[in-house]
């Protein structure tokens, strides 16, 4: 019995862990804006190009 409570609080500890090391805020990181995706413009967000046969963009 003890050396199932000790493998469970080791598990704990590493979960614990991982989910510290994940939550930290790096600067070199970049991270979702989700506000500027919501209100983004759909009439800027795509343009299109008239692409005439056999040319490229």
């Amino acid at each position: 019995m003890l050396l199932f409570q000790l493998a469970g609080l080791i598990l704990l500890v590493a979960m614990i862990g991982a989910i510290l090391l994940t939550l930290r805020h790096r600067k070199d990181v970049k991270r979702q804006d989700v506000l500027a995706q919501m209100w983004r413009d759909p009439a800027k967000a795509m343009e299109l190009k008239d692409v005439k046969p056999g040319q490229g963009l």
